[in-house]
């Protein structure tokens, strides 16, 4: 077992705040003492590296022909020469970008358009979704400098998605209080079973996070009692109240925690609280394992 504790947050569906939420939690988790590295495979649109304040560094070393290797190069067929040719301490830091937030950052990057596609040529399955695993068993946990690697997944299941949950085995999941989103959670678990199944990779949801909940309306209270007679203890302590600071700051490069209290509105503050609390629960479910 890694020392390193490790989760992907992950719905197949787009639109519910999963970067947003992989950035908050964590920002918590930084804030309560722990290194967190974050690494972005949601895509090439690179929506970490803009909520966290990095994106034009990322993309002046685009431009600049600055950015090998990159996230796509740690699961293709070059990750072990460039890690011999300039030392594996090296070859980990040209992919982090330290954040103001304080977590450190592997971004999103372009090549990932063409890796998934690269990846279903592989013709060895327990190969083809276990790169990313190798890159953080055999280069990213000798380092020692992370507590929690969070991953951001793309929302769709694709190659890179699977290298993603045979990295991280654990999931957790931000949900809007929809019947869909409801169905979607509910698919999840299925899916989840048949990967343990037909893999035999222990992927297990450790947490589902009820986001934008609405206070204002009866609906989302409905909704979120259904979600906790379905999936119990599963469900995460705290709602994250919808916010339009949430918006504000992400766009601004920010997450809730890099704000002062006295800016913070009462429903920004509500939901960083939330985040806090969630991250420090994800956190214990994560060790107890």
């Amino acid at each position: 077992m890694p020392k390193t504790r490790r989760v992907a947050v992950y719905l197949d569906k787009g639109g519910t705040g999963k970067t947003t939420s992989a950035a908050h939690l964590g920002a918590a988790l930084d804030a309560g003492g722990h290194d967190v590295l974050l690494v972005d495979l949601a895509g090439k649109q690179g929506d970490l590296a803009k909520e966290l304040g990095v994106d034009d560094q990322l993309q002046a070393d685009i431009a600049n022909e600055d950015d090998f290797p990159n996230v796509a190069t740690t699961m293709g067929n070059r990750w072990g020469d460039v890690a011999e040719m300039v030392g594996t301490d090296e070859a980990v830091d040209r992919l982090v970008y330290p954040t103001e937030t304080g977590v450190d950052l592997i971004p999103a990057h372009p090549d990932l358009d063409g890796l998934d596609a690269d990846l279903g040529n592989v013709d060895d399955v327990d190969d083809r979704y276990s790169r990313f695993r190798r890159f953080l068993d055999d280069y990213v946990e000798p380092l020692d400098r992370w507590d929690v690697v969070i991953l951001d997944m793309p929302g769709l299941a694709n190659n890179i998605t699977y290298n993603g949950l045979w990295a991280a085995q654990n999931v957790v999941t931000p949900v809007l209080m929809g019947s869909f989103e409801y169905s979607q959670a509910q698919r999840l678990q299925e899916d989840l079973e048949k990967i343990r199944s037909n893999y035999g990779e222990d992927v297990r949801l450790q947490m589902l996070i009820p986001n934008q909940f609405d206070r204002r309306t009866n609906l989302h209270a409905e909704k979120l009692a259904a979600f906790q007679d379905e999936f119990g203890e599963l469900l995460a302590p705290e709602y994250v109240v919808d916010s339009q600071q949430i918006r504000t700051a992400t766009e601004e490069g920010q997450t809730l925690f890099d704000i002062p209290d006295d800016e913070l509105l009462k429903t920004g503050k509500d939901a960083r609280d939330a985040f806090a609390t969630n991250a420090a629960e994800l956190y214990n479910r994560l060790t107890d394992d």
